[in-house]
């Protein structure tokens, strides 16, 4: 343990998810601070700037000129950013193992308005891993089309974002039963191709309808991203009392596998369901969510049916107060499936912000099954 913590500490530092725009910092004239805190974790205001699509209010038209056209909105100049992660690694067992992963991802970001309510976003990966990677985020949302009280986004999003935007969490460690894959199906919480169609019913009440393809983001297989007839729904529902915040999950979908040779195929059902809450008040915020999961078939071979039981418990502080350099977060993650490999790890991370763009942090985890820990150095940086 001691050689692995020496290893960890020769590095330059530790990568976060990070998702934050610094072209809006640009276009607005306003610091990070004002959505952020800190990056990439969005305040309250971060939040509603994102739901209105980018822009302060309806009315707004920063960075953006018709050209005499009252049908064209266009951008003065293209808002792009880039996002770097940098970081070593460190993993305990009988021979400690380090890795130097800089970059370990490298993404060009883009996001803004189209025209009046309609923005869009798209982040590519320009290397993951050492390799090129794809298009992640790549969505349109239009604001009450046709002045219905309802936002409809279209495209390639995380099925989670209604509730949790996982790439803006703060630790390197996942929100593991947002992404987890179950047997040799591709059904999760985290990328998918579809619609979401959101609702506020009341003042505190939020609705949000989505229908996806039900099997990821991979390639097109023959010319189709949805090889079988059925799509998936999902329902998220929210309720906002005080500083508490009320939601429940509801997932149901299919995947059709042909057999080798043709045949009728074999379909996998999933069903999901499960509450999830966030509280914050004064320098602390806490965040949680569970979710049962059903599969009827999950490796497509006639087999019995599949239980898994997972979710997340989240618990940050702002040691300075809010707006602060510093952050404390913990994380537990719990995975307990009949298809899956069983996940349980307990995260410490503490961030620190050598500037309002550049986050230091130090990560500590421990994964209960393995027995043994796992420590990560690094920085995150968008510019």
């Amino acid at each position: 343990m001691k050689h692995m913590l020496t290893v960890a500490a020769l590095a330059a530092l530790l990568a976060a998810p990070l998702q934050a725009i610094p072209a809006f910092a640009r276009k607005y004239g306003t610091p990070c601070s004002l959505c952020h805190d800190p990056v990439p974790k969005l305040n309250a205001y971060g939040e509603q700037f994102t739901a209105r699509g980018y822009v302060l209010s309806d009315e707004d038209t920063t960075g953006t000129t018709s050209l005499g056209d009252p049908l064209l909105s266009l951008n003065t100049s293209l808002p792009i950013a880039i996002r770097l992660d940098a970081y070593v690694r460190a993993q305990g067992g009988e021979r400690v193992g380090s890795d130097f992963q800089t970059p370990t991802i490298a993404k060009l970001l883009t996001g803004g308005t189209l025209a009046r309510n309609v923005s869009y976003y798209i982040y590519l990966l320009l290397a993951e891993d050492g390799a090129t990677g794809p298009i992640e985020d790549a969505w349109l949302m239009f604001r009450r089309p046709l002045d219905l009280p309802v936002d409809v986004t279209v495209g390639q999003f995380q099925i989670a974002d209604p509730v949790w935007k996982r790439e803006l969490r703060i630790t390197l460690e996942n929100y593991q039963i947002l992404s987890q894959r179950i047997g040799a199906g591709a059904a999760n919480l985290s990328y998918d191709r579809g619609i979401t169609v959101g609702a506020q019913l009341t003042g505190n009440t939020s609705l949000f309808a989505e229908i996806v393809n039900g099997n990821g983001i991979g390639e097109a297989q023959s010319g189709s991203f949805d090889g079988d007839a059925p799509k998936t729904g999902v329902l998220w529902l929210t309720q906002q009392i005080g500083p508490l915040r009320l939601s429940g999950l509801g997932y149901y979908g299919a995947q059709r596998v042909v057999p080798t040779g043709g045949g009728p195929g074999i379909r996998n059902r999933t069903w999901m369901a499960g509450p999830a809450v966030t509280y914050g008040r004064g320098p602390f915020e806490l965040n949680g969510q569970y979710v049962y999961r059903e599969d009827s078939d999950p490796w497509f071979d006639g087999s019995r049916r599949a239980r898994t039981n997972g979710g997340f418990l989240e618990l940050l502080w702002w040691p300075q107060r809010h707006g602060s350099r510093a952050l404390v977060t913990g994380l537990y993650n719990w995975v307990d499936s009949e298809a899956a490999p069983n996940y349980e790890t307990a995260t410490l991370n503490l961030s620190w912000l050598w500037a309002r763009n550049i986050r230091l942090a130090a990560e500590g985890t421990w994964d209960f099954l393995a027995q043994q820990p796992r420590v990560a150095l690094g920085v995150v940086t968008a510019f």
